[in-house]
């Protein structure tokens, strides 16, 4: 049987995830409104080869990116030191996801979908920390199976312990930025 570890670690293997993928429009709309990293922190999960890492950091945020492909680490950390740039790595396995030891004031979760993660989210941020989450949607015509995309609305509602600053859906992608609800 085939790990997911494998299954990402094969697809990264293909030279087309050498070349520079665009950040998702949403997440750059919500980081043009947070403004500057300033230092603050940011955690890109399951972030592949790491398009959202790489301009977290270009913005000054001080990133950590966790996925489950050291494969696809290992694209980022070469993207990263041909470009300058600074972030931390780690292959982690979010099935089930575990809580990190520390909280961030960014947490970015872009095409995946666990909702057992989304649940925890609240917990994983600094207070007024913020959460992006987006990814497809099963009305999407060319997205992964059902099984990994959202229902049509289903961000509408939130996510626990978070307040929404804004959501978007079209195309067959959902997207929200939430920010940890005050304690």
């Amino acid at each position: 049987m085939t790990t997911d570890a494998q299954r990402w670690d094969s697809r990264y293997g293909d030279p087309k995830w050498e070349r520079d993928l665009e950040a998702d429009p949403f997440v750059l709309e919500v980081l043009d409104a947070l403004g500057p990293g300033g230092g603050r922190r940011a955690l890109d999960l399951a972030c592949g080869t790491g398009r959202h890492a790489l301009e977290l950091a270009r913005r000054g945020w001080r990133v950590d990116a966790w996925d489950v492909s050291a494969v696809g680490l290992a694209i980022l950390e070469r993207k990263s030191h041909e470009q300058g740039l600074e972030l931390a790595t780690r292959v982690v396995d979010l099935a089930p996801p575990t809580a990190p030891e520390e909280t961030f004031d960014l947490v970015l979760v872009v095409n995946y979908l666990d909702r057992a993660l989304f649940a925890e989210l609240a917990t994983w941020l600094s207070p007024e920390g913020s959460a992006v989450v987006a990814t497809f949607t099963t009305d999407c015509p060319d997205g992964p199976s059902p099984r990994h995309c959202l229902a049509p609305g289903e961000l509408d509602g939130g996510l626990s312990g978070l307040v929404a600053q804004c959501a978007a859906e079209r195309q067959g992608r959902a997207a929200l930025w939430a920010r940890r609800a005050s304690q």
